[in-house]
């Protein structure tokens, strides 16, 4: 019987930049909508193609397709007629074009493969031909996305119309919204297509949240000019491409399902196919859990005055997979964060259907950028992504258990680096959760490069002096941030030396440090005062910028008269309670309290280009990361984690601090 087969790809891209393209929050609601959509459009198409189409259609039972994955934004279809695969295609993209203008769907019909094959490499684990055949599509998509026009190409300015009051696009129709003389507006196509769904979107995230839709959208109103601060944060799986590949190639028990198809075929296609569906279905269950269990701990620490209808200003727009993306108050910013990646390794391993492949469930990493309401979402969200990435970046560099870890930046694809040691776990996941930030408090540009470059100052004399190669000495400017911040708990990781010091508990007493108050037995005059002066932070915030000598020598003056107030934490790697307070010190030496310096290295075995190696990083201070922190955690009870996460009544709530300014 003839098993050949191509895997037809159809996936939504750029949609980060279809949901923040305009400057209404309502907008960015309705264009979350539409990209959900294209579950319904492949859906619709399918039973249009295939006459009786069935969701439990197999193609080891003969059926011309099979229907993989259909989520998120991405769906993949098995066909036996490629014809059929590009008429699938056609019929999507179609639609997409008439009813989401604006949005980039597009498809690619991959090349024929045996559905029984198995691809096998030297030193790797066989796969299954349709896991090889699906990656295929992923790699060959780009390529095809960029031989067509692009969705901006649709909207030509020529003749010359009115412009768009959202999103800077030709004027389509004329909308009105709110009241007085502006309230007639110019609006394009797929800002008006966004305006239509905003209403059955506001419906769906509002069911993820536990609020009502009308909330839901005063929230949204909320967030376009009352806070000080709003927060875009971003979070992505770590290293699920990599996992998915290796669904079905152990035992039958991995697919979680039955001996498909006719003839008692059970080939890896088979149980890579029945294992595909549940597992990305459990992935956005734990994501949707994690999201809402994120919600509930904000609930707890978020200041007074600062809720909207009680609810916590916190507006969904992407729960997809392992992606989230969320918009906030800045003065829960981290708060949400560090609960959200807690609680996605959590459920992950509490999994059942994710267990059977990954028994330590899964990670995720997460960037939050901190920006005034006005500022252009579409550059912030660019920011948080690039976070995202920074961080992503360092757990996998450290992530050394037994071999290389994956090549991949982003997780999304598996590399190359393998070990023959464990060939059922040939490259090693990343261990860890970790989160990087970072708070724009000027509009001079958001480029990440260009804003981590800012946070780079001279080494000291002691670093200069370690290391006499000019060239390696360009490589030692001090770093003005110690991120990113680890939130998987410290049993978990064991003794890491690179999470040390960047540990959320580590970010959270400092913290706590520059916002403790001052008690009535110091003295009534003395009393509500910080025990660390607002005036000396802010001074020390500046020596900052100019070098790392010149910050040390300020942090020990200070230090003789603040240590025992909680100055003491920032110390090196903050290293509490009779450790030296110096480790991580460049020259490696345990130094006196008028040697003490804010900076540390951080010294670990790791990947470099895929291989096992000694990993030394620029030194790293993170009291401006505290600093800048202070305002997007909430209040601060003794314990603002994990350990204390149980509900409280806003009334009986214990204030350990001044209620955030932001």
């Amino acid at each position: 019987m003839d098993f050949t087969c191509h895997v037809v790809l159809i996936e939504t891209s750029g949609n980060q930049t279809f949901i923040f393209d305009t400057t209404k929050r309502r907008e960015n609601v309705g264009a979350s909508e539409l990209i959900y959509r294209l579950e319904q459009w492949v859906r619709d198409a399918l039973a249009e193609e295939f006459t009786g189409f069935d969701r439990g259609w197999r193609i080891a039972d003969n059926r011309p397709a099979q229907l993989l994955v259909n989520a998120a934004g991405n769906a993949k279809i098995v066909v036996r007629d490629p014809e059929q695969g590009r008429a699938l295609v056609g019929r999507v993209t179609a639609r997409a074009l008439r009813e989401a203008p604006g949005l980039d769907v597009c498809g690619v019909v991959g090349e024929p493969f045996d559905w029984a094959g198995v691809h096998e490499e030297v030193g790797k684990p066989p796969v299954s031909m349709l896991a090889r055949a699906c990656r295929e599509v992923h790699e060959s998509l780009p390529a095809v996305r960029n031989d067509r026009p692009g969705p901006m190409n649709r909207f030509p300015r020529i003749p010359i119309v009115d412009e768009c009051a959202a999103s800077g696009l030709p004027a389509y129709d004329v909308v009105v919204d709110g009241d007085g003389a502006r309230s007639r507006q110019p609006r394009s196509r797929p800002s008006l297509a966004k305006y239509d769904a905003r209403d059955d979107g506001f419906h769906r995230l509002a069911c993820h949240a536990g609020i009502s839709k009308d909330t839901l959208k005063k929230i949204a109103d909320h967030l376009d000019d009352k806070p000080d601060w709003v927060a875009v944060i971003h979070a992505d799986g770590n290293s699920l491409g990599q996992l998915i590949t290796e669904l079905g190639g152990g035992s039958d028990d991995n697919s979680g399902s039955e001996t498909p198809g006719n003839g008692g075929m059970n080939t890896l296609s088979d149980r890579y196919a029945g294992a595909l569906h549940p597992f990305s279905e459990a992935v956005q269950d734990c994501t949707v859990t994690a999201f809402q269990k994120a919600l509930e701990h904000c609930r707890r620490v978020l200041p007074r005055r600062h809720d909207v209808n009680g609810a916590v200003p916190v507006l969904p727009l992407v729960l997809g997979g392992d992606d989230l993306t969320v918009i906030c108050t800045g003065s829960v910013a981290l708060a949400f964060t560090e609960a959200y990646l807690t609680a996605f390794e959590e459920e992950t391993r509490g999994n059942k259907v994710i267990g059977r492949t990954a028994p330590d469930g899964l990670t995720a990493c997460a960037g939050v950028a901190v920006v005034k309401p006005h500022f252009p979402f579409s550059a912030a969200y660019e920011l948080a992504e690039e976070l995202t990435r920074e961080a992503k970046k360092a757990v996998k560099r450290y992530s050394l258990d037994g071999g290389p870890a994956d090549s991949s930046a982003d997780g999304s694809q598996p590399g190359d680096a393998r070990t023959t040691d464990a060939p059922e776990h040939p490259r090693p996941r990343p261990r860890a959760s970790a989160f990087s930030f970072h708070v724009l408090y000027d509009s001079g540009g958001s480029d990440p490069t260009h804003l981590r470059d800012r946070m780079k100052v001279p080494p000291g004399a002691a670093d200069l002096t370690a290391e006499p190669d000019p060239e390696k000495q360009r490589e030692l400017r001090a770093l003005l941030y110690a991120q990113p911040y680890v939130v998987t708990p410290r049993p978990r990781l064991g003794d890491a030396p690179w999470t040390r010091g960047r540990h959320w508990d580590d970010l959270l007493r400092r913290t706590a440090a520059l916002t403790d108050t001052l008690e009535a037995t110091n003295g009534p005059d003395d009393a509500g005062d910080r025990k660390l002066p607002a005036s000396q932070m802010n001074d020390l915030r500046e020596a900052l910028f100019s070098g790392r000598d010149v910050a040390d020598s300020r942090f020990r003056q200070l230090l003789r008269h603040y240590r025992d107030r909680g100055l003491d934490l920032f110390t090196a790697d903050g290293t509490p309670d009779g450790g030296n307070p110096n480790a991580g010190s460049p020259d490696g030496v345990a130094h006196s309290p008028d040697t003490a310096s804010l900076f540390w290295r951080v010294r670990d075995r790791g990947l470099i280009d895929g291989r096992p190696a000694d990993i030394t990083e620029p030194p790293v201070t993170a009291l401006l990361d505290a600093m800048n922190a202070v305002h997007l955690m909430g209040d601060l009870p003794d314990r603002h984690n994990r350990e204390t996460r149980n509900p409280q009544t806003p009334a009986s709530r214990t204030r350990a601090t001044r209620e955030a300014a932001v």
